[in-house]
């Protein structure tokens, strides 16, 4: 793999992180429910994506193939289920603790990537990963007493439904882990074409879902949902695929910390939520992490002689 076409891959995947920090405010500003948010975002995001491909001549009868074609398919349920798993957990655990548990997907897809695809997994990248976990514990400024409280014996009922919860967080990180690694092994199908198909599976998945009864009544409510289909499904899973596509593992887990750096920004300027100065040492560890793995930093643990 070259430097050009890995700094250009990084430099998508940033983009496409930072975009997907802002998803969870084009959200709430719909005011819509969970499965219609996603239907609508799947539909948009056919409809930007299927004109896109037909106008630069993306749709081609070898990307057809029966195993290729299966592959993508298979990438599009994981991804639908993904959506579908983080945001059930949200209903049985605090946000704060979902978060953390769909980020362990990083950790997920390196130790995966090192057994599929025979990448090496190195101290130094485990060291790196760790650090990372760090800074996400503090951005999400994780209430440890609240975990507690949670799985106690005291409240048995409220414990199982908090399990459950945890369970399909961790489901969603390796079912997004699963999305990953299916993309990296259609590198040669143009990533506007895999985002496509999958979209289109997410409409078929999520129909029997929507609610045609409370759709948006009001302008600003459909702009938020083309900007969540157009944008931040048409336009960031091009640019993140075609990422998927020129990374290794192990850099494409790091880089996917940008995005609860990117939520946590979009919060304090869209809800005028509190940055703390221990926020801000989460941020500062992340991005100490994500350039170690860039730029290949070691960590020298033998004593010199």
């Amino acid at each position: 793999m070259n430097s050009s076409s890995n700094t250009f891959g990084s430099i998508e995947l940033i983009l496409a992180m930072m975009l997907s920090g802002t998803i969870g405010y084009f959200v709430i500003s719909s005011g819509q429910a969970f499965w219609n948010v996603v239907f609508f975002r799947c539909v948009i995001g056919a409809v930007v994506l299927g004109g896109y491909a037909y106008y630069a001549g993306l749709i081609r009868r070898e990307y057809f193939r029966r195993n290729v074609l299966l592959m993508i398919i298979l990438g599009g349920i994981t991804l639908v289920a993904n959506w579908v798993f983080l945001f059930a957990s949200f209903n049985y655990i605090p946000f704060s603790i979902a978060t953390v548990a769909y980020h362990m997907q990083p950790l997920f897809l390196v130790i995966t990537g090192a057994l599929i695809t025979k990448e090496k997994l190195s101290g130094h990248l485990l060291c790196w990963l760790a650090l990372a976990f760090v800074g996400l514990f503090l951005i999400v400024e994780l209430d440890l007493n609240e975990i507690s409280a949670l799985f106690s014996d005291e409240q048995s009922h409220d414990g199982s439904s908090a399990l459950f919860g945890l369970l399909l967080a961790l489901g969603a990180a390796l079912l997004y882990t699963a999305t990953t690694l299916v993309t990296k092994k259609v590198s040669q199908v143009p990533s506007t074409f895999v985002a496509l198909v999958q979209v289109i599976v997410g409409v078929f998945m999520l129909l029997p879902f929507a609610d045609f009864d409370n759709v948006p009544t009001q302008t600003s409510q459909w702009m938020d949902l083309l900007i969540l289909g157009a944008v931040l499904t048409g336009f960031m899973y091009i640019i993140m695929y075609d990422s998927f596509q020129k990374l290794p593992t192990s850099l494409i887990a790091l880089l996917s910390f940008i995005y609860p750096i990117t939520a946590l920004f979009v919060d304090h300027f869209a809800f005028s939520t509190h940055i703390s100065l221990m926020q801000i040492l989460g941020v500062i560890l992340i991005l100490l992490a994500v350039s170690a793995v860039k730029f290949n930093w070691t960590l020298s643990l033998t004593k010199k002689q």
